[in-house]
């Protein structure tokens, strides 16, 4: 009988000799492993290699907080006019011109609308091509002028012609080109975009 529960005893305590070290390898695997995104948190997690290729953000692409119309529309025609296939995406393109707008209706979409098409940046990829501009200038013209004092137009409205003298390097090409837009900005408390189009004629 004491042969019996002396047994027993051995049995109970090699079992729970082996649910401890089975804890303790599923917490040692556990903490060599990486974070994954939890099923209810969602969302993107940099792995290590992610946080070592994370595309550098343009100083050109920089919103502007300011009351002074010129100064952001200049703001917009560098974000649109700069780029480096090399250190981003074209989303990331795409997701800093559209900061410009107001996020809410389909300014964002209209502001994107001066990017290159999708195929065209694909060929900018393959020539690892990078832009990027000067003598940037933003001047309103008599027409533009007018239609700030047109009564449909909103409060704080105001329209631009932006140019500047972009400098493009495809492979080992260089290329320089005169670029203008009409761009449209409401300034109350901060300035935001309104509109624009590759049309400098109202």
């Amino acid at each position: 009988m004491k042969q019996l529960v002396r047994s027993r005893i051995v049995v109970a305590i090699v079992i729970v000799l082996g649910v401890i070290a089975l804890t303790v390898t599923l917490i040692s695997r556990r903490s060599d492993a990486p974070v994954q995104p939890s099923a209810r948190g969602g969302g993107h997690v940099n792995w290590p290699e992610e946080v070592e290729k994370s595309p550098a953000r343009l100083s050109a692409w920089s919103r502007p907080t300011t009351t002074d119309p010129k100064v952001f529309a200049i703001a917009y025609a560098r974000a649109i006019w700069t780029y480096d296939t090399t250190r981003h995406t074209y989303s990331d393109w795409e997701d800093a011109v559209s900061v410009f707008a107001d996020p809410t209706g389909a300014a964002p979409q209209v502001a994107k609308s001066l990017l290159p098409l999708w195929s065209e940046w694909e060929q900018l990829e393959l020539h690892k091509a990078h832009a990027s501009v000067d003598n940037v200038r933003a001047e309103t013209t008599p027409e533009l002028q007018a239609m700030a004092h047109n009564s449909d137009a909103p409060k704080g409205w105001r329209g631009f012609v932006i140019r500047g003298k972009q400098t493009t390097v495809l492979d080992t090409e260089t290329t320089v080109v005169e670029r203008q837009a009409a761009v449209s900005v409401v300034c109350t408390s901060i300035c935001k975009f309104w509109s624009a189009t590759a049309q400098v004629a109202p």
